[in-house]
């Protein structure tokens, strides 16, 4: 979302003879900002705004080939609020104390050894336990919007809470707050990206990219691959998603695409979401528009569920191969 937290679907595309996802560029930072970042809750209008630019333009390289695990954004450029932790699953990277929580969910299991980026100085990372938040302040959070901002000392977090408001509370209530609210960001995420444009509804004109089927006939299955030079490519399932990233010159011999980030349809919600930060299930009863498929659920948990009803067992985004999926 590659031992799954080492290894994303950019990761994946690109160890894969050249099909990994590339990181997000600052072409399409600003787009980011709109889309993915929020005003903070319960401030009066014109209330003042730090100064320090945040997600970071023109970032260094804080991490390399870093994106988060859960819902794919460069971690350089929001390296303000940027996490590492460990699971069962390896080591991972969060954009945001929101996302670190999402993982937690999804995983199904709490992380363990949480370094958290200070927000005024990026380059530092720090146990996550150790920092003091300031929470519900003027500063944009990252994939919520209620920010919670992590600094070094009791001294700045007051200082900073004192000029832009919030309050000042440990690691355990923040992400507390950050699991209270994953419900609600997940739709606010969700209409963001798609009045954005980084997710686009199939038309009944479209076809699918590998079959020629029309996706917008299968709204339970469909999936598709934002490019860097912001084209959306669609599919009608995760077999057909997978079969061409297997093999993309297959398809585009002559015209290399170049993906951004890649959607698929959740199951059984409905709703495009991050491929990378999903739960497969592969080899069930449960069928697709090209017969067997791959079924993206939210959490571990969803998957090992319906595995124990339509068989099948569950897998990562990283893990998928289109003989898998066929169960060749």
């Amino acid at each position: 979302m590659e031992n799954r937290m080492k290894q994303t679907p950019s990761v994946c595309l690109q160890e894969r003879a050249g099909r990994r996802l590339t990181t997000i560029h600052v072409i399409l930072a600003m787009a980011i900002i709109f889309a993915l970042t929020f005003t903070s809750l319960g401030l009066a209008a014109g209330a003042k705004v730090p100064e320090v630019m945040h997600p970071v333009m023109n970032p260094k390289m804080y991490i390399e080939n870093g994106q988060c695990s859960n819902c794919g954004m460069n971690l350089n450029m929001w390296a303000r609020t940027r996490y590492s932790f460990e699971n069962t699953s390896g080591e991972g990277h969060s954009c945001s104390i929101n996302c670190l929580a999402d993982i937690a969910y999804r995983a199904g299991e709490k992380p363990g050894n949480v370094q958290a980026a200070i927000y005024l100085e990026p380059e530092k990372m720090l146990p996550a336990e150790t920092l003091f938040y300031v929470m519900g302040s003027s500063a944009k959070g990252t994939m919520t919007m209620n920010s919670k901002i992590g600094f070094a000392s009791e001294e700045d977090a007051t200082t900073f809470a004192a000029e832009y408001g919030g309050k000042v509370v440990g690691f355990a209530d923040a992400f507390a707050q950050a699991t209270a609210e994953l419900e609600g960001n997940r739709k606010k995420i969700a209409l963001n990206r798609s009045n954005s444009g980084k997710i686009k509804e199939p038309l009944a004109t479209d076809s699918c990219h590998v079959c020629g089927m029309p996706p917008a006939k299968f709204p339970s299955h469909r999936t598709q691959i934002l490019t860097k030079d912001q084209q959306t490519i669609h599919f009608c399932s995760t077999q057909c998603l997978v079969s061409y990233q297997d093999d993309p010159k297959k398809i585009d011999a002559d015209k290399p695409v170049m993906p951004m980030t890649t959607w698929v349809t959740v199951y059984p919600d409905g709703g495009y979401d991050y491929a990378g930060g999903l739960y497969y299930l592969v080899g069930s009863s449960q069928t697709g528009s090209m017969g067997p498929e791959a079924i993206p659920l939210r959490s571990r948990a969803d998957a090992e569920k319906m595995a124990a009803e339509k068989g099948g067992k569950v897998v990562t985004f990283d893990q998928l191969t289109s003989a898998l999926i066929r169960g060749k």
